[in-house]
């Protein structure tokens, strides 16, 4: 790109554009929130055009979107991914879906209380200890007649997109107690994800950033929409700064038309169930960073004004 001094590059011009989704036009997509999803109309002196490369390199996500939220705690008939019990024994009953609490919870202890609550609000007999020292989740049933019981969250593959399995300890497919005690096999996760993407349809196709086949819950490894991985390195209620440690890479675009207007929403870790991610009214804010094909070139040439050797042409490439 003829070099990395872009503010003064002689065939490159910097733009940066500061986003915040309070300063959106609108929303991009019906029934989203404009601070989720926000559609902004890109100013300045000119509507950019002859785009060589665009790149974030900055941003600050807020901690105020919710863990277990609408999507992961659904338990209606239509999520067959849905948080099942099931009660073996005389005395059983059900299949069961509990269903948690939306927010955010502080302390294994505070959770082991709200999973309790959710299971005795359709069975009954249940108890549930947080293990400090292990970080995980100790289940009890000292329901009548009932022998064992299991958690059921989707099938073996699943991949936690609409349980919330992934924050609460446990793996896909089936789990069952050994008698009427039940571990969960995994650590609790109560920051929940410890990163979010940035996301854009417009952008984001263009960007050659890729994810492995494996993230089935983003696109498989396909083209976009990601364009950068923010870490969330706080706690709820605080607010993630990022800049990007390498900006000295860019997304070539080799000669984009024209750049607008432009959209972006975030999601949460590898799913992508609350899409957007629902901040609760509150913004995020990006510096996106924009490189521009000026399609002209400085000749600079040195020598005595008598000699006629001055030379200055600025000509097309």
């Amino acid at each position: 790109m003829g070099g990395t001094n872009f503010g003064l590059n002689d065939s490159l011009k910097y733009f940066e554009f500061q986003l915040d989704s309070l300063d959106a036009s609108g929303s991009n997509a019906e029934g989203a929130a404009s601070t989720d999803w926000p559609l902004f109309l890109l100013g300045g002196k000119a509507p950019l055009s002859n785009i060589a490369a665009f790149k974030i390199i900055e941003a600050q996500i807020p901690f105020t979107y919710y863990v277990f939220n609408d999507v992961n705690t659904d338990n209606s008939s239509t999520n067959l991914a849905r948080w099942t019990l099931t009660e073996t024994g005389p005395g059983a009953g059900g299949p069961y879906y509990p269903k948690i609490v939306v927010g955010n919870v502080t302390g294994g202890s505070a959770l082991a209380t709200v999973l309790q609550t959710a299971l005795n609000a359709v069975s009954s007999g249940y108890t549930v200890i947080y293990t400090t020292n292990t970080q995980k989740l100790r289940f009890q049933t000292t329901k009548a007649n009932v022998t064992g019981f299991s958690f059921t969250f989707g099938t073996e593959t699943n991949a936690g997109n609409k349980n919330a399995r992934l924050y609460i300890g446990f793996p896909g497919g089936v789990t069952s107690s050994i008698g009427t005690t039940l571990f969960s096999p995994n650590v609790i996760l109560l920051s929940g994800a410890n990163y979010v993407y940035v996301n854009s349809n417009a952008l984001g196709n263009l960007t050659n950033m890729y994810l492995p086949q494996g993230a089935v819950n983003l696109g498989g490894g396909n083209s976009g929409p990601q364009m950068a991985k923010i870490p969330i390195n706080c706690s709820s209620g605080e607010v993630a700064y990022w800049q990007d440690p390498d900006p000295q890479k860019w997304f070539d675009v080799e000669n984009l038309n024209v750049l607008n207007q432009v959209d972006f929403y975030l999601t949460l870790g590898n799913t992508s169930g609350e899409t957007p991610l629902k901040l609760n009214g509150v913004s995020f804010s990006l510096k996106l960073a924009v490189l521009v094909n000026t399609f002209s070139h400085n000749d600079l040439g040195g020598g005595l004004a008598h000699q006629d050797r001055v030379i200055k042409r600025i000509r097309p490439f």
